[in-house]
């Protein structure tokens, strides 16, 4: 099916909401199906009678019949005639149309002392001529033209009832059932409008999708008001609202502009907290949807509302008026947004509301989204064409599946994102893949006074801020350890945490698997034992690694009691427990006496397609690309973690034993350094992004993991191999990989690392040994998508 697309192109030109949408469709009908489609924007004028007359002449004139389909969506392209022509409608001209009565002009004009006036006027009120051509129509408002200047100027007044007796009987003619094959409208504040659509048809609602993609929620910082700085979008009515907003936190930012821009910026000078930005791009306008605590969007009447579209997809709540038209047929009050009445107190008091409650905030973002996601271009185009699936190439990806995607919620005593230590990429892993059959919830705690969400198609994290009680509390029994202690005192001082009890306690409630990692958060799930399959992912023994970590002192010794008791009863009530080694699932089933039948093994992995395979040929050419190809380099990555820190120290041994190789030292672990002055051959990097992590990768020769202690398995073991690095480890640091020595892995004592390295690093053949056969069982056996595609079958099965 050939079809045309018909739009007016305004001049002076502008971009607003209808021609976005106009575009969108478009691009999106070429995309999702096998029609072929043409886009035709005709320059229109409208700021005057006769501009607006000739307008919708063109229009009339114009012949796409030589087109299987049309649509249109506003005035005056629907006056093209066409057998099989589908009206979109976003509205009529407002100003003649449902804000008129806001002029205080005459309705109609009455019988005048001008003849040709008169006939045009009979014209329009007699109903047999909306049947029959506008030829003769045309023809008499030619002949008016043409003597304008002898007519007074009243007669033409734009807006006023001549034009607007003109264009309502253009209107009607064009919008006539025995003229339209489908009516559809962008929501049912347009389907309800007064004369807007003949009596008695049938108008379906179809709601446009936004033309921005990967909308994501992010932060809440900041209150947000998007769009076009006039009256009609009545601005000012927020900004009032804010200055009387107590909360000395909380921003406003507005973007956008328009004619009452300076004459704001005047009124808003006096608060330090409101801040004009100005127009933006699309990728600057996603980041701030991305970031805000809210969108407030309140304007008159408005016809639709793709702010509040797009804002809801990104999580966010939109605060509204009650007469604000199609926004609030997405907003309802308490559940996706907040709803105002029309002045300053009322809505000075819904955006306090969300300002002193984050939480509130996040739940009615997630319900805002949820409320929309059915909003999209497959659905729109989909309904504009047919009735049935409208020829899509692609398959509908939201009616893959009619059953409903189980939810998962997991606690975390630290924020997933970004990805820097192994806990955090254990995590992510597992419920990035876990997600394509799964809807999972991250919740996480952190200590940067923050709120924030990162999605990542259906998962998500929520990072709630600890309280600043809940901070000094941690700081006075840390006085008392001698050491960070965040993790074990978590359960016992989340009371002073309450927006975190309250978001999990929503989550929880409505999930059917609850995940703790760790055991410091698993008290929470006490109350849903023997109702929700509830795991433990032990990532360590927590008590024997605390034991190890711990000062000797009256504090630690009462801390380690109440760590065995919590770590004992996520072990003993959990319906499955996760394990990241052979050697944890034996020292829980002998620590805690429980039944080794309860343990899954998942081990940490290694997602290979980021690690990617460097072979020695492209390694060599690297370090030349980069002058180093004289430099032995050795490699050791870690986060502040006590095993680390250990395997550190022995690294700057090793490094004044070897002063002709290089030790790249990178991770959170080199904090802990900070004072510390090493051999010169020794660089501490600290925490680094995932480019140049992989970039060191690839030029290193070797890679090392002295570990002395520790439980679990170490993911940066899996991560050196799928990067083809040949890896030199105590039996400590190889543990739980079953790794076989001189085949895919060196192990040895920590005195024989010297001996080790220098005989690695001349042996070629070696080094190809060791990688090939390294990355090929780390692929075949530690890729986190067979890992977690063990986990799956174990959670379907419950």
């Amino acid at each position: 099916m050939d079809i045309a697309i018909v739009s007016p192109s305004p001049k002076p030109f502008a971009m607003g909401g209808i021609e976005k949408l106009m575009l969108g469709l478009y691009q999106q009908i070429d995309e999702l199906t096998d029609n072929r489609v043409e886009l035709f924007k005709i320059p229109t004028e409208e700021n005057g009678f006769w501009e607006l007359i000739w307008s919708y002449k063109t229009f009339y004139e114009l012949d796409l019949n030589h087109f299987d389909k049309i649509i249109t969506c506003k005035y005056p392209a629907w006056m093209v005639q066409h057998k099989n022509h589908t009206v979109y409608m976003a509205h009529h001209l407002r100003g003649l149309f449902d804000t008129y009565h806001m002029l205080n002009l005459p309705s109609t004009l009455t019988k005048t002392s001008f003849p040709i006036v008169d006939e045009l006027i009979a014209y329009t009120e007699d109903f047999r001529n909306i049947n029959k051509d506008l030829a003769p129509f045309f023809e008499k408002l030619l002949i008016l033209y043409s003597n304008k200047e002898s007519y007074p100027e009243h007669l033409f007044a734009f807006p006023g009832p001549f034009i607007r007796m003109l264009v309502h009987f253009m209107d009607k003619w064009a919008l006539h059932p025995s003229r339209i094959k489908k009516y559809t409208a962008i929501s049912n504040t347009v389907k309800n409008r007064t004369d807007y659509f003949p009596d008695n048809v049938n108008v379906e609602v179809i709601y446009p999708p936004t033309t921005l993609s990967e909308l994501k929620g992010g932060n809440y910082d900041y209150f947000l008001v998007v769009g076009r700085v006039d009256s009609a979008k009545r601005v000012e009515l927020i900004i009032q609202a804010m200055m009387k907003v107590k909360n000395s936190n909380v921003r406003l930012l507005v973007a956008g502009s328009g004619p009452d821009e300076s004459r704001l910026k005047m009124l808003a000078s006096q608060d330090k907290r409101i801040e004009f930005i100005g127009y933006i791009n699309n990728e600057k306008l996603k980041t701030l949807y991305s970031d805000a605590l809210a969108v407030v969007y309140v304007p008159y009447d408005e016809d639709y509302g793709l702010v509040t579209i797009e804002a809801m997809h990104c999580g966010k709540p939109v605060i509204t008026c009650i007469d604000s038209g199609g926004t609030t047929e997405f907003v309802i009050n308490n559940q996706t947004g907040l709803i105002a009445k029309v002045d300053v107190y009322s809505l000075s008091e819904q955006m306090s509301k969300l300002a002193n409650n984050v939480p509130l905030a996040i739940e009615l973002g997630a319900n805002a989204r949820e409320n929309v996601k059915n909003i999209s271009w497959n659905n729109c185009v989909n309904s504009l064409l047919h009735n049935g699936n409208a020829n899509l190439k692609k398959t509908n990806l939201e009616s893959i599946s009619k059953r409903k995607k189980e939810k998962i919620t997991v606690l975390s005593t630290y924020p997933v994102w970004p990805r820097k230590h192994g806990g955090q990429i254990r995590i992510f892993n597992i419920y990035k893949n876990l997600s394509t059959d799964f809807e999972v919830t991250i919740l996480s705690l952190n200590n940067e006074a923050k709120y924030s969400e990162h999605t990542m198609g259906n998962m998500k994290e929520i990072s709630i801020p600890v309280s600043n009680k809940h901070l000094e509390k941690e700081w006075e029994i840390e006085r008392k350890v001698g050491i960070p202690i965040t993790d074990i005192v978590m359960e016992s001082l989340l009371q002073y945490s309450p927006d975190f009890n309250q978001i999990s306690e929503k989550y929880m409630n409505e999930s059917d698997i609850l995940v703790s990692e760790h055991p410091y958060l698993y008290g929470l799930f006490n109350k849903y034992l023997g109702k929700k399959f509830v795991v433990y992912d032990s990532h360590n023994i927590e008590y024997e690694l605390k034991k190890s970590m711990l000062p000797e002192n009256k504090t630690s010794k009462q801390l380690l009691k109440d760590l065995y008791e919590m770590e004992k009863n996520a072990c003993l009530t959990s319906n499955l427990i996760l394990s990241c080694s052979e050697e944890d699932s034996m020292k829980m089933v002998d620590l805690f006496e429980i039944s080794l039948e309860k343990v899954l093994l998942a081990p940490n992995g290694v997602d290979v397609e980021l690690n990617p395979f460097v072979n020695s040929q492209v390694r060599k050419k690297n370090k030349k690309d980069l002058g180093l190809e004289n430099e032995k380099i050795i490699v050791f990555i870690g986060s502040w973690h006590k095993p680390n820190l250990e395997a550190v120290k022995e690294i700057m041994k090793l490094a004044i034993e070897l002063p002709e190789y290089k030790f790249i030292i990178m991770g959170g672990q080199c904090l802990a350094f900070k004072d510390t002055i090493p051999s010169k051959n020794v660089v501490f990097a600290g925490i680094v992004s995932e480019e140049l992590k992989t970039l060191v990768y690839s030029i290193a020769d070797i890679a090392i993991n002295p570990m002395i202690t520790g439980s679990g398995t170490n993911l940066k073991v899996a991560e050196y191999m799928s990067c083809g690095l040949p890896v030199i480890s105590t039996e400590v640091g190889a543990r739980g990989y079953k790794l076989e020595n001189q085949n895919n892995i060196i192990t040895c004592v920590l005195d024989d690392f010297i001996l080790n390295i220098k005989s690695l690093v001349n042996d070629e053949i070696l080094v190809g040994k060791l990688t090939n056969n390294a990355r090929k069982y780390i692929q075949s056996n530690y890729e986190w998508r067979a890992i977690s595609d063990k986990i799956k079958k174990f959670f379907q099965n419950k």
